[in-house]
């Protein structure tokens, strides 16, 4: 005999902006803890992944990072004594000096660069969460691991005897970068999940029906927020798009009536709809003659 069990699942569109979202599917009876510690990978994965492709674009253009003390534009460089000596550098065959100043300018073969740009175009791809979640496409922790593995193999095709340890690229592979702009979402001391305006219990072995009920294919919008970071703020009611749409009616209309506010009051009795006589002059075969 063959007997199926029948596992009653929930589908999670955890989101806070529209390039910060993804679907993900689990069974209701999944623990909360479990279920956060996923989540709190995978949205890290994504800020790693776009992240590292940063990098690695420039690695691609300007090869290796130069040590921080001497990073500076090549044209600038110079000795202890303050002699300009960017003439004297001896420059490899596929040279290109990078513009800040942070790369040394020896890029690799346009062939090997050419592996880094595919494995980051894929990588783009994969981190679209945007696109996975118009799609109803869910995502898992292996699903970036795999793509973070496939740029970890580009880096080490195009520079087998590694980079330097001050370099950015193997530092995020490692899951190691400074706080910037494009990595000040990621959650690294942890995360809280809420659902419906409250917050999902960790450590007290709850599991997710315990909050979303037990119903099979149930979706829930989630949110992960930091630690003692209090509720999640509302979702506005209307989509970016159509918000943009709104304003831009509402400003087109606040111009017309500023136009007609400029307007003269009397500025209508020229027109011929107002012409008292127009009526008479137009049963009398009169209203096209003009007398001089």
């Amino acid at each position: 005999l063959n007997y199926f069990v029948s596992i009653t699942m929930v589908l999670l569109h955890v989101k806070k902006t529209d390039e910060l979202q993804f679907l993900y599917e689990t069974p209701v009876a999944s623990k909360v803890d479990d279920v956060v510690e996923d989540l709190v990978e995978i949205w890290n994965a994504q800020i790693q992944i776009r992240r590292l492709c940063d990098s690695m674009e420039d690695l691609a253009l300007y090869g290796p990072a130069k040590k921080p003390d001497k990073q500076c534009i090549d044209t600038y460089a110079t000795d202890d004594w303050g002699n300009l000596i960017n003439d004297k550098i001896p420059r490899g065959p596929h040279y290109c000096m990078d513009p800040t100043g942070k790369r040394t300018g020896e890029a690799p073969e346009p062939r090997l660069a050419e592996i880094i740009t595919k494995e980051i175009s894929n990588a783009k791809k994969v981190s679209n969460s945007k696109e996975h979640v118009q799609r109803k496409q869910t995502v898992t922790k292996k699903y970036f691991e795999e793509c973070l593995d496939s740029l970890r193999g580009a880096m080490m095709i195009a520079f087998p005897e590694s980079l330097p340890e001050w370099d950015d690229v193997p530092l995020i592979l490692k899951g190691e970068w400074e706080i910037d702009g494009r990595t000040m979402e990621c959650l690294d001391e942890g995360a809280e999940l809420w659902f419906a305006g409250k917050q999902m219990e960790q450590r007290q072995d709850k599991v997710l029906s315990d909050y979303v009920g037990r119903n099979d294919k149930t979706k829930i919008t989630a949110k992960l927020q930091k630690p003692g970071a209090g509720a999640p703020q509302r979702e506005s009611a209307v989509d970016e798009k159509t918000q943009k749409e709104m304003m831009a009616f509402y400003h087109k209309k606040q111009e017309d009536m500023k136009k007609l506010q400029e307007d003269d009051e009397d500025n209508y009795l020229g027109s011929q709809w107002a012409d008292p006589g127009h009526l008479k002059g137009h049963l009398q075969g009169t209203s096209g003659v003009r007398f001089k």
